[in-house]
């Protein structure tokens, strides 16, 4: 395939990813267990691995996607004021809990992505 059109794929897939993880962030509640289970509860301290997730599989993405160092740079930083602010507005959002053990594996997600890639890389 050539190299734009997976540049192009990827950079589709991460803005794609980033929105899905805006939506599931700011719904007052839980969207993936009232899709799947059909409860919209949550339970603090019960979703650590798939904050941890959502934030690698975003970071991964976004460093397929910009191949410019500077450009990835700023995008990993970005990626980590994300994931704050959507942590900070489930102060302000119905049904949501702020913690700061999420708010790390949001970090930890956005930091293990970047350093996999920089692996993947060498």
């Amino acid at each position: 395939m050539d190299q734009n059109k997976l540049l192009t794929i990827f950079r589709i897939s991460f803005f794609l990813w980033f929105i899905f993880v805006f939506v599931i962030s700011v719904y007052p509640g839980n969207i993936i267990g009232l899709i799947l289970k059909g409860d919209p509860s949550t339970y603090p301290g019960s979703d650590k691995l798939g904050h941890f997730l959502v934030y690698f599989i975003l970071s991964f993405l976004a460093c397929l996607s910009f191949d410019n160092n500077k450009k990835l740079n700023f995008i990993i930083f970005f990626l980590v004021f994300f994931s704050l602010i959507m942590e900070l507005l489930h102060l302000f959002i119905p049904n949501r809990y702020y913690e700061n053990v999420d708010l790390l594996m949001n970090f930890v997600g956005v930091i293990f992505g970047f350093f996999i890639f920089q692996v993947k890389k060498i």
